[in-house]
């Protein structure tokens, strides 16, 4: 392969300040420090900006849901708590960056250090041996000293000596030490040579996430109090055995691997505070001496100034392009993560609704057909009874009355109350099933707002229930008490059955010529046309009433879905401003990337090296992977260089038209291993389990990063 096809100088020139000074390297430091924060400031206007139209959109949408007054479900109630918190976390993500970004900006003169560790790993020992003290800061046995963050000054530099980690109790103490390591330039990360701890790994890898420089310094213990100096120097020589501490070094970066990370680039310095705060205390100069040399903390001092005259200037400009790389990229992902999670929850939302759609015809067919049923049942019912009743009752003049009896015995509105109250029973079972599935639903998790359960409760009140009565009514007749009437409608009385009674008053004269039998007959026949139609009327009066309240159910059914709606809208708006916010966050990222990897090329003096490369995918503090147009490569000693300057892995890819070959590229893993899913608002791209080893879960974030696809297990 062509070594590099495209055209640029390259100067090897080895970057050591030896003429110059600790002073004269942190005044560079400064000048760079105001151009690292001029182009942070310019990336948190623009996601500032990213911000307000997030939260203005959501807004939006808070007003959207509360503009839906009928029919809200109380899922909806919590929908719109969730949306408030989610505008507010993003306001507060906003106000703290612009915060943290000035705080930085109102310490642009200080090279700031900070010294992280365990507690009693000897951070405390080490400020008295650095500002010559008393040693009154030092820690007793088991007890945290530092217990707020202590700044002092050690020669031109900002030394913060913040509260030890893995205390009992400590967690207060762990959050105001991580604090302080945001701000650092450079950690000082000190350990024991004890055998190494799962918390000293856990909140290790917590720094590298952080992108920040880390010299770590190991503190052998050797006890010395009481011994003679022949003595002291024999224990600590001993303890100072370089095959054993290399061995416990190795121990502890085999912790890396689970969090997907490399340490093997940082160095490792190893003391003994003991001896270097002895020799501040003791009058003696030869004692004096020896202490000083059996503690080697000249090699530590040595490397801090070093390490900051050949790096500071590149620390100082990293450390403000990190100060807002490091959150937008981990709000990236969360935001995707969320988005994808709405989107997935609106679908299944949706597939609800839909179901329930489906149910809700068929249950409306169901109910009209046991409606129906009820009345040919009635219908039938009264017209067997009417050819008695007729018999019994065309000469009476209490026909009405009698008639009205038998509607009562028959309790044709209890009949009627029962298909009704049981279609709304089924209908409610119905809504509160869904409901539940829904419940299990709607649950948000994210990591930059608090995280809470969208829990709903009932959507529909299970104590609302339906009221039927019978109530009463004059008829034209004025006869007492109407046939049973129920869902707050009367029915009309049977009228004018009185009138063909054979014995009444007001008959016309024609009468008195007509024959008994003739007059019976008549009477029988008008009486059973009377009550035929009175039947027919009262049973499609019960009809229509009974459809009004099946309609009434229909109508509840329907207002639940519509509370369903309104979810589905919020959670699809919520995952498309999600979604928005991802993809502008995304291009602030790469152009930080790119700006940093360009700033670490001027920095080793190289030109044209920019141009090959497409983009730069990075996490801080971990990995950087250039993505390179085709047949093109940058030498591996360049590359060792770059990586020795940004303190992280520097691998380099070929890119790709095609997204299956390019992702399986930036993951590392053949192509026939990732399979996208575009057909959803978040493209998916899948991967098999065992695949998921540290080192490829870190090159998801990066595939993430470029794509904005979310990753998921198959």
């Amino acid at each position: 392969m062509v070594e590099t096809p495209f055209r640029y100088q390259y100067k090897k020139e080895v970057i050591e300040m030896e003429e110059k000074n600790l002073q004269f390297a942190l005044s560079e430091c400064k000048e760079l420090a105001e151009k690292g924060y001029k182009i942070a400031s310019e990336q948190e206007k623009k996601l500032r900006e990213a911000l307000t139209v997030a939260q203005n959109e959501l807004q939006k949408t808070i007003e959207e849901c509360r503009k839906n007054t009928k029919n809200r479900a109380q899922s909806t109630y919590f929908l719109e708590e969730q949306l408030e918190e989610v505008r507010d976390s993003l306001k507060k993500i906003s106000i703290g960056l612009h915060s943290d970004l000035e705080n930085l900006r109102n310490n642009l003169g200080k090279f700031s250090v900070t010294l992280f560790g365990r507690t009693m790993a000897g951070k405390s020992t080490l400020m008295e041996i650095l500002t010559e003290g008393d040693g009154d800061s030092i820690g007793k046995g088991a007890q945290r000293t530092t217990r707020d963050i202590r700044r002092y000054n050690w020669n031109g530099l900002e030394i913060m000596d913040v509260p030890g980690i893995g205390a009992f109790e400590g967690e207060k103490d762990e959050r105001i030490a991580f604090e302080a390591a945001k701000n650092a330039d450079l950690i000082i990360f000190l350990m024991t040579d004890d055998a190494p701890q799962f918390v000293e790994a856990e909140c290790f890898s917590k720094i590298m996430d952080l992108g920040k420089p880390i010299i770590c310094v190991m503190n052998v213990k050797a006890s010395i109090e009481g011994k003679g100096i022949k003595l002291a120097l024999r224990d600590v020589n001993k303890q100072f055995n370089l095959e054993r501490l290399a061995d416990i070094r190795k121990q502890f970066l085999l912790f890396a691997e689970q969090y997907g990370q490399s340490w093997t680039h940082i160095p490792f310095v190893y003391v003994h505070l003991k001896s270097a705060f002895l020799a501040l205390k003791t009058d003696e100069q030869e004692a004096r001496r020896c202490y000083y040399d059996i503690s080697r903390i000249s090699i530590l001092k040595n490397q801090i100034e070093k390490q900051i005259e050949k790096k500071g200037k590149f620390y100082r400009i990293k450390h403000f392009v990190d100060a807002i790389s490091n959150p937008i990229a981990l709000l990236m992902e969360n935001l995707l993560e969320q988005g994808q999670l709405n989107w997935t929850q609106r679908k299944t939302i949706l597939d609800k609704k839909h179901y329930l759609n489906r149910w809700r015809n068929n249950f409306l067919d169901d109910g009209e057909a046991r409606i129906k049923s009820l009345i040919i049942k009635i219908k039938n019912d009264l017209a067997r009874e009417s050819d008695l009743f007729i018999e019994e009752h065309f000469n009476d003049k209490n026909a009405d009355n009698e008639w009205l009896k038998i509607l009562k015995s028959r309790n044709i509105g209890k009949q009627c109350q029962e298909v009704i109250s049981d279609l709304d029973a089924i209908s409610k079972e119905k809504i509160e099933e869904i409901s539940r599935e829904v419940e299990n639903e709607l649950k948000f998790k994210s990591a930059f707002w608090k995280d809470k359960s969208l829990r709903m409760s009932r959507v529909v009140d299970s104590k609302k229930y339906w009221k039927w009565a019978f109530l009463t009514a004059e008829g034209v007749l004025t006869i007492a008490g109407l046939v049973t009437t129920f869902l707050g409608l009367s029915i009309a009385a049977p009228i004018g059955i009185a009138t063909v009674v054979v014995g009444g008053l007001g008959i016309l004269g024609g009468y008195l010529f007509k024959s008994r039998e003739e007059k019976e007959k008549k009477a029988r026949q008008d009486l059973k046309t009377k009550l035929t139609n009175y039947i027919n009327q009262f049973c499609d009066d019960i009809e229509d009433k009974m459809q009004v309240s099946l309609k009434e159910i229909i109508k509840n059914i329907d207002g639940f879905m519509d509370g369903l709606t309104v979810d589905i809208v919020a959670l699809e708006r919520l995952a498309e401003i999600q979604k928005n916010l991802a993809a502008k966050l995304r291009d602030c990222i790469l152009e930080q990337n790119k700006f940093i990897l360009l700033e670490a090329f001027q920095f080793i003096d190289v030109e044209g090296l920019d141009y090959p490369v497409q983009t730069v995918l990075r996490i801080p503090g971990n990995i950087s992977l250039l993505l390179m147009t085709q047949e093109t490569i940058i030498p591996q000693k360049l590359i060792k260089e770059i990586q020795e300057l940004m303190e992280e892995k520097i691998e380099t890819i070929y890119d790709s038209d095609c997204m299956d070959v390019l992702i399986s590229r930036i993951i590392g893993v053949e192509k026939e291993k990732v399979a996208i899913d575009y057909s959803q608002q978040v493209v998916l791209a899948y991967i098999s389990q065992e695949h998921l080893c540290s080192k490829i879960k870190t090159r998801l974030r990066l595939a993430q990063q470029y794509s904005k696809l979310i990753i998921v297990r198959e």
